[in-house]
C-alpha cells in the first residue's frame, strides 16, 4: 500500500503541474490572437480574381490596316512576348480594331486560342496579300487542357497575321487574293 500511495501522490503532483501550465498556454493563445487582430486590418487584401481573368490594359494602336474597304486601328505584335499573349485575357475587341502580328520572314504559322475569351477571324497574309483565313474561330470550353486545344495553321508561308472580330471577313467580303494596306496610326492606309 505504501507503494500505491506514493504512485498516486506522484501522479497527482504531475496533474497539478500540468494544470498549472494550461493557463500559460491560454495566455499565449490570447496574446497571439490579439496581435493578429491588431495587424489584420493593415494587411492588404489579395484580389480573389485569378490572373487569367484580370483585365489586361489595351496596348497602343500604332497602325491602321485597310482591308475589305474597312480601315482598322490595329495593335502591332512584333515581339515574342506580345505575340505569345496576343489578344488573350481580353473580353473582346472594339469594332474597327484588331491585332496585326508581324514576323521578320515568311513562314508557315500556327495559332491557337489559348487564354481567349471571344471568337476571331484569323487572316493569313503574305506581303500585302490575303492567302487564307480561319474564320469564326472560338475558344474551347472551360476546362479544356492545353494539349487538347486545336491549332489553326496558315495555308502557306506568311509574314503577317491579322486577328479581327469573328464575322468580319464574311461581313466585308474579304477573301484570299485581296490586298491589304498598312499605314500610320490615325490615318487611313494608302
Amino acid at each position: 500500500m505504501g507503494t500505491l500511495r506514493s504512485i498516486e501522490t506522484v501522479m497527482r503532483g504531475r496533474d497539478d503541474r500540468a494544470n498549472h501550465r494550461r493557463p500559460r498556454r491560454g495566455l499565449l493563445v490570447a496574446v497571439l490572437a490579439a496581435t493578429f487582430l491588431a495587424i489584420a486590418p493593415s494587411i492588404e487584401r489579395v484580389d480573389a480574381v485569378p490572373p487569367w481573368r484580370q483585365e489586361v490594359p489595351e496596348r497602343e494602336r500604332p497602325l491602321t490596316v485597310t482591308i475589305g474597304g474597312q480601315v482598322l486601328a490595329v495593335e502591332v505584335a512584333d515581339e515574342s512576348p506580345e505575340q505569345s499573349l496576343g489578344l488573350g485575357q481580353r473580353d473582346g475587341l472594339v469594332p474597327g480594331t484588331g491585332m496585326l502580328f508581324q514576323f521578320p520572314e515568311a513562314r508557315a504559322k500556327s495559332f491557337w486560342m489559348f487564354g481567349m475569351r471571344f471568337c476571331l477571324d484569323i487572316i493569313w497574309i503574305d506581303g500585302d496579300e490575303v492567302i487564307g483565313a480561319a474564320e469564326s474561330v472560338c475558344p474551347s470550353p472551360a476546362g479544356t487542357t492545353t494539349s487538347a486545344l486545336p491549332s489553326f495553321a496558315s495555308p502557306g508561308p506568311v509574314d503577317r497575321v491579322l486577328e479581327v472580330p469573328a464575322g468580319f471577313m464574311a461581313e466585308h467580303g474579304v477573301r484570299a487574293g485581296d490586298l491589304i494596306e498598312v499605314g500610320p496610326a490615325g490615318e487611313p492606309a494608302g
